[in-house]
């Protein structure tokens, strides 16, 4: 009888267990009258989904920026996994075209409704919204473990662990009007009703003369084009600012006047085996900030090409290349026909864009990947008339074997080749002996600071601030001097985009990445060398070693400081400042008005009000100056990166600033255990104006007449209720109701400001921290 009793108790629970986790049927209020995708559901996924839904660092793979990637669906696989083996690309628009093939790469439809209970995965995670729409403790997608549920019984015990996770993802839910909007669409049926807008005569145009030129049956025409194309694979090409059309260069299988077809390969070096043609295809996705690397294509543009490929006499008689995977990735040996003159011209002519490859390219997020650079340096470049590496017509023959990269080895290189290829300090060594030796040769009194490249077009000096896990670019020289710089030529710029780009695939394996990012240790000191080379040869060595602090940061960096003296005339000892200071007067680059930190600059005090724009940039100052501000002291970490500030003036008007915190590390010749390598008291703000980066950490609004408590707050901060309630008021905390308010403002005051290099900013990076009621509450 007891054991009756005990199998009936035991029976009861489960089915108890079991019945809680059953799901309400969704409930909405049907639109009554024909829904759009394109006119009525897209606009609503721009708003509010593709924020986190797109690029590789899509929750779960779904990509909501367009039809197709929402009609692919979720995916259990993740991108960013440590992997023994690499797997199988899964890149949408390229690795498969059709449902039936997404679905047999293990992608579940989101769309498709459930037999029994006749909804679809979306209809519930935003129905479950509606039923529990507080935002409770800390959500922080591209960190946690996720689910990424593929069918209703996985949704069930998903929802009964985790009722506040519903979408949109850790913030609040979207309008009574959008829900229903979306529900009525995704209940009858999710139809597409995209058309391929009208290419306008104008770029029809300007397509079909790039494409001749292009596809121009010439072999230097054809080699020319192999180079073109491995460099602008990724780039969102335009022939007009106002149009907000966009292209991507493509190897299709068609020719001119037929439909592009994207031909899959791994990398952009690989070999096709049938006949292909380069095509520029319309990009028709959501255009996001953090992919978003423009180019422009014109009649200037294409002159050039003309003048620096074609017409120039090249340094061998032109022939067609070979696709082989060992050497293809090393473009410095495999295009040496082209004049490296000519390769540098082209890469220079256009350097915001290529650096910008380097930051948005196939990584989209990666701390591992990013911490082998320091928060914030300025990088310039040697000028092709001085560069001797493409000046000397033997020297790059000479060191094909000092410069090779690990891509060489393709995305699956096994744990002997790991091993046998990490470090290259032999051929490091060599290579900065045989650099240092040329530069002797044909530069006896020393290198001048107008070897250095001086542009019109304010990249001459190019500003790079990392974000934990991301970074960004940007022209001028941003922030205070620096603590490093890099001056970079060509064979380093060609080895960085060949590392990071063209031959760096993020679903190769662990070892594949480990590679590349050792790597970029030697490329990093190598450009950071380049650099000391134009200080007195005395300085060099204390210079280096004071940004590799610790034994083991000395040990694993390879630096061979060249007895070349400098040939520039230094009046005092401080030499980095004296150099900065020249630099940027020669290049005629502004000085940061607000960050730039001049010799006898002493901090004013806050003040109680502040009425104009001036007096609050000359707060900011203040502010930037090292050790002034405690907040940063406090808030430190992946979350607290990088803040849009909103001051809303009482005349109506807003100023809009960028705060951004440059931690401080003892080095970054480690990959791991970086925490460690942190000193916070170090750290220093930067406030830009307009927008730094792709990925807010936190939003703050700020009124004119509370600048002063503002002010204070980032200045003297300190743990308790009082300076925490001041954090509160300001920033814009994910459960705040009037977060989608912000997030709409920002992104269009971005497009007002800059409507060519708009994209949406991308909310995965966002305080993770839920807060909902005062603390002292």
């Amino acid at each position: 009888m007891k054991l009756h009793l005990l199998i009936i108790l035991l029976f009861t629970l489960l089915f108890t267990a079991c019945s809680n986790k059953e799901l309400d049927e969704v409930e909405y209020e049907k639109i009554e009258k024909p829904i759009s995708f394109s006119k009525d559901i897209k606009p609503i996924l721009d708003k509010r989904c593709v924020s986190c839904h797109s690029c590789y660092n899509s929750p779960c793979q779904l990509k909501l920026d367009s039809f197709e990637g929402l009609d692919r669906g979720s995916s259990k696989d993740e991108i960013y996994a440590q992997r023994l083996s690499a797997t199988e690309p899964t890149r949408l628009f390229i690795d498969a075209l059709s449902t039936k093939d997404w679905r047999s790469k293990n992608f579940t439809s989101v769309i498709d409704k459930d037999e029994d209970s006749d909804e679809s995965i979306m209809m519930q995670y935003l129905f479950q919204k509606e039923l529990n729409p507080e935002i409770t403790g800390s959500y922080s997608p591209e960190t946690e473990k996720l689910t990424c549920v593929k069918n209703k019984t996985e949704l069930e015990d998903y929802f009964y662990k985790n009722p506040h996770k519903a979408m949109p993802y850790g913030f609040p839910g979207i309008s009574n009007q959008e829900y229903n909007t979306l529900m009525t669409w995704l209940d009858f049926g999710a139809k597409d009703d995209t058309k391929n807008l009208k290419i306008p005569d104008f770029e029809k145009d300007k397509i079909e003369k790039f494409e001749d030129f292009l596809n121009n049956q010439g072999i230097k025409h054809k080699v020319t084009a192999r180079y073109i194309y491995e460099h602008l694979f990724l780039a969102h090409i335009y022939f007009d600012e106002t149009s907000n059309n966009f292209y991507e260069l493509i190897r299709s299988s068609t020719p001119p006047g037929k439909s592009p077809k994207i031909i899959a390969t791994r990398f952009p070096y690989d070999k096709i085996e049938e006949p292909f043609y380069y095509r520029l295809q319309k990009v028709n996705s959501t255009i996001v900030h953090k992919t978003h690397m423009v180019y422009k294509f014109d009649e200037e543009k294409l002159k050039f090409y003309n003048d620096i490929f074609i017409k120039r006499t090249w340094d061998e008689e032109p022939y067609l290349i070979n696709y082989d995977e060992k050497t293809s990735p090393n473009a410095i040996e495999v295009f040496k026909q082209i004049p490296a003159v000519s390769r540098y011209e082209f890469m220079l002519k256009d350097i915001y864009f290529f650096i910008n490859t380097f930051i948005k390219g196939p990584v989209c997020r990666g701390q591992i990947a990013l911490n082998v650079i320091q928060d914030h340096f300025w990088v310039a470049f040697m000028d092709p008339k001085y560069d001797l590496s493409v000046i000397d017509k033997n020297f790059l023959k000479n060191n094909f074997e000092n410069l090779k990269i690990p891509n060489q080895l393709g995305e699956d290189p096994s744990l002997f080749q790991t091993f046998k290829n990490l470090g290259k300090e032999k051929e490091t060594k060599t290579y900065q002996e045989n650099r240092a030796a040329l530069y002797k040769k044909y530069y006896k009194d020393g290198l001048k600071l107008n070897y250095l490249r001086d542009s019109s077009n304010n990249d001459s000096i190019l500003t790079v601030y990392r974000h934990f896990d991301s970074a960004s670019l940007h022209k001028g020289a941003l922030g205070n001097i620096p603590k490093t710089l890099w001056v970079i030529d060509y064979p380093l710029l060609e080895r960085i985009y060949y590392s990071l780009v063209a031959g760096f695939d993020i679903f190769g394996n662990t070892a594949h990445q480990l590679l590349v990012r050792t790597h970029m240790d030697r490329l990093r000191v190598e450009g950071e060398s380049n650099f000391l080379e134009f200080l007195p040869q005395k300085s060099r060595i204390d210079y280096f070693n004071s940004w590799y602090l610790g034994w083991l940061a000395k040990y694993l960096t390879t630096y061979t400081p060249s007895s070349n003296e400098t040939g520039i005339k230094f009046k005092t000892k401080d030499y980095k400042f004296e150099f900065v200071e020249d630099l940027l007067e020669y290049t005629d680059t502004k000085k940061d008005e607000i960050n730039y930190v001049e010799k006898d600059y002493t901090p004013t005090p806050i003040k109680q009000s502040y009425n104009s724009k001036h007096e609050i940039q000359e707060a900011f100052r203040s502010l930037s100056t090292p050790n002034v501000s405690k907040v940063i002291q406090h808030f430190v970490g992946k979350g607290a990166n990088v803040a849009f500030i909103r001051i809303i003036l009482n005349n109506k008007q807003n100023l809009n600033y960028t705060l951004v915190v440059n931690r401080w590390h003892k080095n970054v010749a480690l990959m791991f255990d970086e925490e460690s390598r942190l000193d916070p008291t170090k750290d220093d703000i930067d406030f830009i104006e307009g927008f730094i980066g792709s990925y807010p950490n936190i939003f703050i609004n700020v009124n004119q007449d509370d600048l002063y408590d503002f002010f204070d707050l980032i200045q003297n901060y300190e743990n308790n209720d009082t300076y925490n309630n001041k954090f509160l008021k300001y920033t814009v905390n994910r459960a705040n109701p009037n977060f989608w308010e912000s997030y709409d403002y920002f992104n269009k005051e971005f497009k007002h400001q800059n409507s060519l290099e708009y994209g949406l900013f991308d909310l995965n990076k966002y305080y993770e921290k839920a807060i909902n009621k005062p603390l002292n509450e």
